[in-house]
């Protein structure tokens, strides 16, 4: 029986990335591609009433869909009026920690699984972040960004502008998921101690990692590094606002390489303004990408990277991966590790 997939990759998930995945994965059988290549992220993804963070028609892909027996993407908008054109549809794999540019609800009522790939970015993110941590707090970042003005930056070496060593200082981690996790050994590393705020991981289970659990407030007020690592809920929405960034100290540094959303951005940049944190690192945004005239820029105690945290080589081969294994589990009648909607499979005779 021949197997027909829509691939539709992109410029770091690139379509051969899914099919070398797949092939692997179902290895003999009779497989078909239909492949296409978004332009993100040189272009930015959009968000819409229904699905969000996707690029890419609807239009087009309803075109493609309509004989395909699975979609593999990482960021098509996968909506209810794709799912209605595909009518020999059986699973979508999609490569993100999660897949909200799939309408999953829309799925599910269909009996249709949604793969996707938790973790996936998870040592990249990881890495990156305690990177961003060193370019702030040790003025890494702003030494380089003067230096190619061809700016010598001897006052740097000045007691009142020099960094800190990070050894001997705390580090607050916000959310302890895969990515929190993996903080612990490299900050103990550097001598930090770790103070994990997350009220759905058991305390044990964080101190299990040699980190020490603490409520919010108790962290926000301990840490001299606060690095967010948590997902954006109704919960967790503008989570550090102006009352959050009072509690941390004055010589404090706050770190998202999360989500925009989980920062009140207009609270940050006055405290930032009138240094009553010593400082900030952040990927992510209230928008993005970032305006010229978005304020943030105009300070010099902040460094600022364009939501590349995530992007490694390996993580694209990683999600490809996690993905193509799943549907070569769903086809052979495996159970599957990374099924989101798992409601599906009682509707799949």
């Amino acid at each position: 029986m021949q197997r027909r997939f829509l691939v539709v990759g992109d410029k770091f998930v690139k379509p051969e990335l899914f099919i070398s995945a797949i092939e692997r994965h179902m290895p003999g059988e009779d497989l078909q591609f239909y492949t296409m290549e978004t332009d993100w992220p040189i272009e930015p993804f959009r968000h819409g009433p229904e699905v969000s963070e996707y690029l890419g028609s609807v239009d087009v892909i309803c075109d493609m869909v309509r004989d395909v027996d699975a979609i593999v993407t990482q960021l098509a908008p996968i909506t209810a009026a794709v799912l209605d054109c595909a009518e020999e549809l059986r699973i979508i794999g999609c490569c993100r920690g999660g897949p909200v540019n799939v309408n999953i609800e829309a799925a599910t009522q269909r009996g249709i699984p949604v793969i996707y790939a938790p973790g996936r970015n998870a040592i990249a993110v990881a890495e990156f972040t305690v990177g961003l941590i060193l370019a702030e707090v040790r003025n890494i970042g702003r030494a380089h960004a003067d230096m190619k003005k061809g700016i010598w930056r001897g006052d740097l070496y000045c007691y009142h502008a020099a960094g800190r060593e990070l050894n001997g200082l705390v580090a607050g981690l916000i959310g302890f998921g895969s990515i929190g996790r993996l903080m612990v050994g490299p900050l103990g590393a550097f001598g930090m101690k770790v103070m994990v705020y997350d009220p759905f991981v058991p305390k044990d289970e964080i101190e299990a990692y040699g980190a020490e659990e603490a409520d919010l407030e108790i962290l926000l007020r301990s840490a001299d590094v606060v690095s967010l690592h948590a997902r954006v809920t109704p919960q967790t929405r503008g989570m550090i606002g102006a009352r959050e960034l009072a509690l941390m100290k004055p010589t404090a540094y706050l770190v998202n390489t999360a989500r925009g959303p989980l920062v009140d951005y207009d609270a940050l940049y006055e405290a930032l303004k009138a240094k009553r944190i010593a400082g900030a690192a952040l990927d992510t945004f209230a928008e993005e990408p970032v305006p010229e005239s978005d304020r943030l820029l105009e300070l010099d105690n902040v460094t600022l990277t364009p939501h590349i945290a995530g992007a490694s080589r390996e993580t694209a081969e990683r999600a490809a991966e996690m993905v193509a294994e799943d549907i070569g589990n769903f086809f052979a009648g495996r159970p599957m590790r990374n099924c989101y909607n798992r409601a599906a499979l009682a509707k799949i005779s």
